[in-house]
């Protein structure tokens, strides 16, 4: 009998072990019919992977840390294509496909049907609610698929709502897709408004949250650090050359007079501080009881995202104190937003997720001071460059036009002098490729047609819209810039500073662990589908990440 029982005992064992995950106890799922009562995205636009763990000695234990510490995460999440620049992050993660697809291919693009130039949420047939600018002249028109919000709606016969909200119109539009309330900021007027795309009049706690003027509170103080800036070791000395100012202050040090800068900038500046953090959280907490997101048996969507950090970083830059005291104040906002959900849902009903819409770079004269590999494009010259040449190849010029990093060639000239387009876009990949920080360049004929295995030309591929990108896309060498930037930073490359990105889960029934397994930001929205039991968006080329989460084999 001893024998059977040790054999009992060994095959109890062995399945224990392949019933774990990642180390940590498998929490027990729900019933694959239940869904949480409310989902949150939090979008934090231009949020390095990195400054997770770059301030972690700074955050207190139930903000980011509770996510990390209660949640899963992975921590090798990629967009998997490029231009990576805000438009396109956010229609990445809502609807769960590139650029190739949703058609968002920039933050604006240039309109080879017209010559002129679109933003990209622009849409002058809608006009502004609840404000007299034209800043609400804004719609998704321009994306081409739906996003999980329009999904949502559908799926529960439009019962289900879904929520945007963001200082910036593109972090709200096109998370809440084309059936979704979305509210972005006037910084003209200095308050939240919609368009006449999704109604025709602000609901009143919008008016309500307008009428408390938070701005005004923001800006009658200067910003200080938090903590004593003594201790911000990670970051570089606070008077440097390589951060910008505002209007009217002399050098970029704290503390920032802010009631001197919104006398000559307007009350608006508070969203280049960490406190228009602060208001995106206070307009989530209006919206939620507004709205009475999560009070029913449909499952509702908020999508938050926090467009200070990205004003910000262009600002000052990854190492500055700037950088790291709004993440410090952000960890603390984050804190008392999973503290309210708490006391009003439980995290067990609501379903998290935290990412970013792109990386930075660090600034191009702080990486030239220290010996790093680094340079400035002129895209002037380029231009100058690539008309010579293909003027002496071919006897005229077929430039169109040279745009970020695409050139658009002129189809009427080229067919009126016979030339086959195709010989031309070579010919003009191969000069882009002989201009100094310039890395690659492909074709629209090899992007169409071609199947690349190399992770960048995969990027740059994905990030090509047949019907709206140019003839020719080229990349430069990682942290090189197209312009002559002296302060703060930027972004766009497909190099990892700009494509890494965090991606936790929290709440619902998700354990708690960490994969290290490549993912791509662009699979968050079929997750969410899963999580949620609702259709993939129209556009969907994301893979779920679910199985990962609780340790599931799968194979596609």
């Amino acid at each position: 009998m001893t024998f059977y029982k040790a054999i009992l005992v060994t095959i109890i064992l062995f399945i224990s072990l392949f019933t774990q995950n990642d180390g940590h106890a498998q929490q027990e799922q729900r019933e694959h019919f239940e869904t949480p009562r409310l989902v949150i995205g939090i979008m934090v636009d231009q949020m390095r992977y990195d400054y997770i763990y770059r301030y972690w000695d700074h955050y207190g234990e139930d903000g980011i840390k509770r996510l990390v510490n209660e949640g899963f995460s992975f921590d090798n999440a990629h967009f998997d294509y490029a231009p990576t620049f805000t438009g396109p992050g956010h229609a990445s993660v809502y609807t769960g496909t590139t650029p190739a697809v949703h058609g968002i291919i920039g933050n604006s693009w240039f309109l080879k049907d017209t010559g002129g130039r679109t933003y990209v949420t622009g849409d002058s047939t809608v006009t502004t609610v609840g404000s007299n600018s034209d800043e609400g002249e804004m719609s998704p028109r321009w994306m081409l698929s739906t996003s999980i919000a329009d999904e949502l709606r559908l799926h529960t016969n439009m019962k289900s709502k879904a929520v945007g909200i963001a200082l910036k119109d593109r972090g709200s539009i096109l998370p809440a897709g084309f059936t979704g309330q979305a509210y972005w900021f006037d910084y003209t007027e200095v308050r939240m408004i919609s368009s006449t795309f999704y109604m025709d009049e602000l609901p009143d706690w919008v008016n309500e949250f307008n009428d408390r003027d938070l701005p005004a509170q923001y800006v009658s103080e200067p910003w200080e650090t938090l903590l004593p800036i003594e201790t911000y070791t990670e970051s570089i000395e606070d008077d440097n050359r390589y951060e910008g100012t505002f209007r009217g202050q002399d050098r970029p040090v704290f503390p920032h007079d802010l009631p001197a800068y919104a006398e000559i900038s307007g009350n608006g500046i508070f969203a280049n501080t960490p406190f228009g953090d602060t208001y995106t959280f206070e307009m989530a907490y209006a919206a939620i009881e507004g709205e009475e997101l999560g009070q029913d048996e449909q499952t509702d969507l908020l999508a938050l995202s926090f467009s200070s950090p990205d004003h910000i970083g262009h600002r000052y830059g990854p190492a500055s104190k700037e950088v790291q005291d709004t993440y410090i104040r952000f960890d603390r906002e984050l804190e008392r937003f999973l503290s309210y959900l708490d006391d009003n849902f439980g995290k067990e009903n609501v379903l998290v997720f935290l990412t970013s819409d792109h990386g930075a770079a660090h600034n191009p004269e702080y990486l030239r001071d220290l010996g790093l590999p680094t340079g400035n494009y002129n895209r002037s010259e380029t231009a100058e460059l690539l008309e010579e040449q293909l003027m002496a190849i071919y006897g005229f010029n077929p430039v169109r036009t040279l745009r970020s990093t695409q050139l658009f060639l002129d189809h009427d000239a080229i067919r009126a002098n016979g030339v086959r387009p195709e010989h031309v876009q070579r010919d003009a990949a191969d000069i882009l490729i002989s201009v100094n920080g310039v890395a690659g360049a492909l074709t629209a004929d090899a992007l169409r047609s071609g199947t690349f295995t190399d992770t960048i030309h995969q990027r740059i591929q994905r990030g090509y819209n047949a019907s709206r990108s140019g003839d020719v896309i080229y990349w430069l060498e990682p942290q090189w810039f197209t312009s002559n930037r002296q302060v703060g930073t930027t972004h766009g490359a497909p190099w990892s500073y700009d494509s890494r990105a965090p991606l936790i889960w929290y709440g619902w029934d998700i354990p708690s662990g960490s994969s290290t397994v490549p993912v791509s930001i662009s699979d968050i929205a079929s997750t969410v589908s899963n999580f949620i039991n609702i259709p993939y968006t129209t556009g969907n080329t994301g893979h779920p990440m679910n199985h990962i989460i609780y340790g599931e084999k799968q194979t596609y």
